[in-house]
């Protein structure tokens, strides 16, 4: 893929630069895409200069003018192939004090005075509305949800000079439930405002134009509205590519959504090996993959065998414990005198005596139990663990440093002995 030369105009007190830390983010995506930067210190009054740039970004200008001569030189740029990304502000021209609407009315478009709102699909203020209303093109492709914090709305034109050669599309509507705070004789106006345009894509020409209302979206301030919330990221690199490269000659370029930790690791190999672009390691990537295809995806499917037999081998065993709790439940909880009379009534009944051994409960844990306590465990336990009573069970965890559940059973405990000596 060739050098892409992407210009931004630092001449009319424009907010987005790359030295400023608020835009971060975005100023890495630019550099780690290959794109060649330039700044545009001088305005625009020369046609030739203009013409280095594959795309020119402007900023809403703030408090500052474009001259006449810039608006002639910047409509000349696009109808001879240029490409204009124009970002506007909270409240349009008026607000921000200049005359940006004498530039892109020529592009059958201008930014309305007025700020968008949405009462119910928003991310925490409704200023920040969640919007889901796309129409099928380049720059939507893989879309699904993108917030424009802050932004002012677009009116397309009735009026287009030459239909044939200019076609303005609205890409991204707010929702039904929009609303707006419009600037209007010197006064705030709600207004409902569903289905609002809030960015288009022109093409003009031999030229292209996107717009759109906010500058929130380049923001690495607001991770919940900025830059990197839900699809932003994407629809700015979209915006980018359909600007600056002519799909049809250069081939299908689509959009990737990288893991953040994969793209940082193949970004330092682009930059370590010297590659000409990310699309080239890409490309390899693919490659390989298509090379060793059957290869890869067995040995994808015996880890993906392997991962569903160990998650199956551990249902079944969670399952049978449960049947297994669920049995002892059953059985009637029997205190020693309860035996006690048990045997009794057998004896009396047979004749003969019975020899008792009750297990110690742990109320009758005597003093001389406890004292052998420390003895047998000192040394190893013994074969049958059922043979030691509860306390002393628990007395030997408590040696060992081997936590215990606050009401283990005398089962559960001989299960855990059993895990953590690895004889189970």
């Amino acid at each position: 893929m060739k050098n892409i030369a992407v210009g931004l105009d630092y001449s009319h007190n424009n907010m987005l630069t790359l030295e400023a830390s608020s835009y971060s983010d975005f100023t890495q995506f630019l550099f780690a895409s290959a794109y060649k930067l330039g700044k545009i210190e001088a305005g625009f009054y020369a046609l030739e200069k203009a013409r280095i740039y594959d795309a020119v970004i402007i900023s809403m200008p703030k408090n500052v003018n474009l001259k006449p001569k810039e608006i002639e030189v910047l409509e000349e740029y696009v109808r001879t192939g240029g490409s204009l990304l124009i970002i506007g502000s909270r409240g349009g021209e008026y607000l921000n004090r200049t005359n940006i609407n004498e530039l892109v009315s020529k592009f059958g478009f201008e930014f309305v005075t007025d700020e968008v709102n949405d009462s119910v699909n928003y991310v925490n203020l409704q200023k920040r509305p969640l919007l889901t209303n796309f129409k099928p093109h380049y720059i939507t492709e893989n879309i699904k949800k993108i917030v424009l914090s802050s932004a002012c709305s677009l009116a397309t034109l009735g009026f287009v000079e030459d239909e044939k050669k200019i076609q303005v599309e609205v890409l991204v509507r707010g929702g039904l439930n929009c609303w707006r705070n419009r600037f209007e004789e010197q006064k705030w106006i709600e207004d409902d405002s569903p289905k609002i345009p809030l960015l288009v894509a022109v093409n003009y020409y031999k030229g292209k134009v996107v717009a759109f209302g906010t500058l929130s979206i380049f923001s690495s301030l607001g991770r919940e509205y900025g830059f990197s919330a839900f699809d932003n990221d994407i629809i700015i690199a979209n915006i980018l590519r359909w600007l600056t490269l002519d799909v049809d000659s250069e081939g299908q370029v689509i959009t990737i959504d990288l893991q953040k930790d994969l793209f940082y690791w193949a970004n330092s190999i682009v930059k370590e090996k010297r590659w000409e672009s990310f699309s080239d390691l890409v490309n390899v990537s693919l490659k390989h993959f298509k090379d060793d295809y059957k290869s890869i995806m067995n040995e994808l499917k015996e880890i993906q065998q392997e991962r569903y037999q160990r998650k199956k081998e551990y249902k079944e065993a969670v399952k049978e414990e449960k049947e297994e709790e669920k049995v002892l439940d059953l059985i009637p909880k029997r205190k020693k005198e309860d035996l006690e009379g048990i045997i009794s009534a057998i004896e009396d009944v047979s004749g003969e005596k019975f020899e008792r051994s009750f297990t110690p409960d742990e109320d009758e844990f005597t003093e001389e139990t406890k004292k052998k306590t420390p003895e047998v465990f000192s040394e190893e336990l013994p074969a049958d663990l059922n043979s030691l009573t509860v306390k002393e069970l628990k007395s030997y965890c408590k040696t060992k440093e081997i936590n215990l559940p606050a009401k283990a059973r005398k089962a559960d405990i001989i299960k855990i002995i059993n895990y953590v000596l690895d004889k189970d």
